[in-house]
């Protein structure tokens, strides 16, 4: 699938909140992806892999602890251009003027992102943007509103009234909410939506909007012949509409997380909701698919975070009594779920998107397998790439694969040659061939190993290569430190404006060599998609 859906590409990896550009307030939104895009095809890149854009709660900074596994967050929104921001004398002056202009002026100096403040500003411009759309909207405008209110229906009606009655109950779970919300008893609801009314129009809206320009970027991406390659959380929130809405679907009782294993003594509790996998089973996996649909509209590609946790969960209880276990127990059930459900994804995008899949950690050898066998590319790690001691020269690895120095959770390259031994250095300079550079006391990586290094990975097998953007620069800062809670945690932002980038002359001499090994290696064509499905085939949501 993957080597047939575009050729051998080059790309970087990049969370959308970390952007710096034209639109910013302190978070990259989205039509500041389009000067991104501009950059990343000048230097031959061809890909741009960002982390999820779903929307999480206002305290909340991980994408990957969503109130939505269709919604995109907020945040992203860019409110510089919107028609109802500028005809409303009231919203101008609150975001122009006075002490409100200055603290959007100091998020966007920041070197870190302040989602919650971020999060309260947006949002409050936002609303007084909603309220001049209901008071003055054009009657173009107002029927696209409702056409995207239409065709959306089918997710956007629970999230909407989940997210007004989050309003409500000043952002409480739905699992404190009355009784009757609880269970989503019909009379129940139908009170609450005519209660809500309008704050179900507020949250109908900034999706609307966002989908606006996510589209927009979408076609000039398209233009420039550049994927967007999204992330597609494993599960969502406890607390998100999803979990709300389809109760059925969740197995509330216990936990998803991790085994014990050479990453954590104690296993790992996520805190997350464990899936209900027969109940899932018997609907056709009809929510994933759903998702998939979702996510082909959205990407070119994206990635399934926590891959072998479609194959098997490990659950654990809550409570006292119960006994953590993989669900399904046995390897014949699981190798059956994780196929199965893969196979119903590739139904939903085959010929409009393209599936990577997150497999790294304790992944069993058969998982990797099945992959193989539904033409799914995995994961390659440089630094976790090893045999007999030896580092895996990338041009040896399956071109049914991904390349990179790294993820969002990992420490930057830098950071990691900082912390080699000795004797690991001289492996890495092994594997790429660069005997004669000596290993000075100095633990830096030296710039000519850097340029070696990701040459070799642009050189390797796989069909795709994406790099984060910290490691095209030698920039020290990451991303998430696994396993703690922080601020510096999902704050990180580009420390240089998307439009200034080639104004500095050490980022542009870097990026005119990687420009170089780009080309020498091959990676320099536009994608290569497959025919769209046949016609006459209808899907559902």
């Amino acid at each position: 699938m993957a080597a047939q859906y575009f050729s051998r590409l080059a790309g970087v990896a990049v969370p959308l909140f970390s952007l710096r550009g034209e639109y910013d307030d302190g978070n990259g939104t989205i039509p500041d992806l389009t000067a991104f895009v501009d950059w990343l095809e000048r230097w031959h890149h061809r890909v741009v892999q960002l982390l999820p854009i779903n929307e999480a709660s206002p305290k909340e900074a991980s994408p990957y602890n969503a109130i939505s596994a269709f919604a995109i967050d907020p945040t992203y929104i860019s409110v510089r251009q919107l028609p109802d921001l500028l005809d409303s004398a009231a919203a101008r002056t609150w975001r122009e003027t006075g002490p409100v202009a200055l603290r959007f002026a100091a998020l966007r100096r920041d070197r870190h992102r302040h989602r919650q403040l971020a999060y309260a500003l947006k949002l409050h411009l936002l609303d007084l943007a909603f309220q001049q759309f209901r008071g003055s909207a054009t009657a173009e405008r107002q029927a696209r509103f409702e056409a995207f209110c239409r065709t959306q229906s089918w997710w956007l009606e629970d999230y909407a009234l989940f997210r007004a009655l989050k309003e409500r109950f000043n952002w409480a779970s739905w699992e404190q909410w009355p009784a009757a919300l609880r269970r989503r008893d019909a009379a129940a609801l139908r009170q609450a939506a005519a209660d809500e009314r309008q704050r179900i129009h507020f949250a109908q809206y900034l999706q609307w909007l966002a989908s606006e320009q996510w589209e927009q970027v979408r076609s000039h991406a398209r233009q420039r012949g550049v994927l967007i390659n999204g992330d597609l959380p494993f599960v969502c929130s406890r607390d998100s509409a999803d979990v709300w809405a389809h109760q059925e679907l969740f197995d509330l009782s216990s936990s998803a997380g991790a085994p014990p294993d050479a990453f954590s003594e104690s296993g790992q509790a996520w805190g997350l909701p464990l899936y209900d996998w027969a109940a899932l089973r018997r609907s056709g996996f009809a929510w994933w698919r759903r998702r998939a649909r979702h996510a082909r509209e959205l990407y070119d590609v994206f990635r399934i975070d926590h891959l072998v946790g479609l194959y098997r969960t490990y659950g654990i209880p809550k409570g006292e009594g119960g006994t953590p276990g993989f669900v399904p127990p046995n390897q014949e059930d699981q190798l059956a779920q994780g196929r199965d459900l893969l196979q119903a994804l590739l139904d939903e995008v085959r010929g409009e998107a393209a599936i990577v899949a997150e497999d790294l950690g304790v992944v069993p050898a058969w998982v990797r397998e099945s992959l193989a066998e539904l033409d799914i590319p995995g994961y390659k790690i440089f630094r976790w790439e090893r045999s007999d001691g030896s580092y895996i020269d990338p041009r040896r690895y399956s071109p049914l694969s991904l390349a990179t120095t790294g993820t969002h959770d990992t420490d930057t390259l830098v950071e990691w040659w900082n912390t080699l031994a000795e004797s690991e250095r001289s492996a890495v300079l092994a594997c790429l061939e660069q005997n004669d550079l000596t290993l000075a006391d100095d633990p830096t990586l030296a710039p000519e190993l850097h340029l070696a290094l990701l040459g070799r990975l642009y050189e390797a097998a796989s069909v795709l290569t994406v790099l984060p953007i910290q490691d095209l620069f030698g920039w020290r800062e990451r991303i998430n430190t696994p396993g703690t809670v922080n601020r510096r945690n999902w704050s990180y932002r580009v420390p240089v404006c998307t439009p200034e980038l080639d104004q500095f002359a050490p980022l542009r001499e870097r990026m005119e060599a990687l420009r170089d090994m780009i080309d020498r290696s091959g990676r320099n064509t536009l994608p290569v998609r497959q025919p769209r499905r046949p016609e006459g085939r209808t899907y559902q949501a």
